[in-house]
């Protein structure tokens, strides 16, 4: 879960509304005031996460000259999502972003976050015409495989299942709480978190936490389908092992990247250090 240091928006970003050809999508927009913008950025939240995972990221890339977009994924947070299980499978996640991306002309920079970034791949395998390029940011290329986590998972979504998702918050809660790492955050972040998580549709949260437990590694098919691929994670990142991330950039014929002092959060840990980093991916292309 990526936890938001503060919940002012900086000026210039603003809540807005993406309609596309599968819906509404509740978005954090920043369109650069002087010039033409460069083009699109698209930012995708993971796991327990929402646009305002990528608030600071915005700001930053809006100056950088790109008008930047950070959603929520169906059913997650701020956006609507049926009470279906068929409807969280990752080619619909992905059909979305492939819709998102259309919905803001085609040709987006995609950035997908841990648990996005797999719904950024199936986006771009989907229909990779529609991405100049795609950065799996503190993700990896399959389920998670340790069993300590998969057991976590499995545990939580049975718990959507069969309790108010308040009860499985709060459950939850106590659970990290024990963590010797863990700090409180301060009480307007807190009561933000326990928000968000409970406005979750409970059977898209308990889908999205399956598919971290049976997702495949698709790595293979993204290395051949024609998109420029940058990972990047925090040099401290305690999502997908760091063994695992760099064995995935390897597969993909790329070199990862490292954000200082980051961990799974660089876009809130260190987004001027974020932005410059994927700025600079982008660009490379034109070099």
């Amino acid at each position: 879960m990526s936890t938001p240091r503060t919940l002012t928006l900086p000026d210039g970003v603003h809540p807005a509304t993406l309609e596309t050809d599968r819906g509404s999508f509740a978005t954090l927009m920043a369109v650069p005031q002087i010039g033409t913008p460069l083009g699109t950025v698209l930012l995708v939240p993971g796991w327990t996460g929402s646009k305002e995972d990528f608030t600071p990221l915005v700001d930053h890339l809006c100056r950088y000259g790109w008008r930047t977009v950070a959603v929520d994924q169906r059913g997650q947070y701020e956006t609507a999502g049926p009470a279906d299980p068929s409807a969280y499978t990752l080619a619909e996640l992905g059909a979305d972003v492939v819709a998102m991306s259309k919905a803001l002309g085609g040709y987006s920079q995609l950035v997908g976050h841990s648990f996005g970034g797999l719904v950024a791949r199936e986006a771009v395998l989907t229909d990779p015409s529609v991405f100049s390029t795609i950065t799996l940011l503190c993700s990896g290329p399959s389920a998670f495989t340790d069993e300590e986590t998969l057991q976590g998972l499995q545990m939580l979504a049975f718990g959507l299942d069969n309790l108010p998702i308040e009860q499985v918050y709060d459950l939850k809660l106590q659970h990290d709480a024990k963590n010797p790492g863990y700090v409180a955050p301060p009480e307007d972040i807190a009561a933000f978190l326990r928000k968000r998580f409970t406005s979750n549709v409970p059977v898209s949260l308990a889908e999205i936490t399956r598919r971290l437990t049976d997702a495949e590694d698709k790595t293979d098919r993204l290395a051949k389908a024609g998109v420029r691929t940058q990972v990047l994670y925090g040099a401290s990142d305690d999502g997908w092992p760091l063994t695992t991330q760099r064995a995935m950039a390897e597969a993909l014929g790329v070199e990862p990247q490292s954000v200082p002092d980051a961990g799974h959060s660089p876009a809130i840990d260190q987004p001027a250090a974020t932005a410059r980093l994927l700025v600079d991916f982008i660009h490379a292309r034109t070099i």
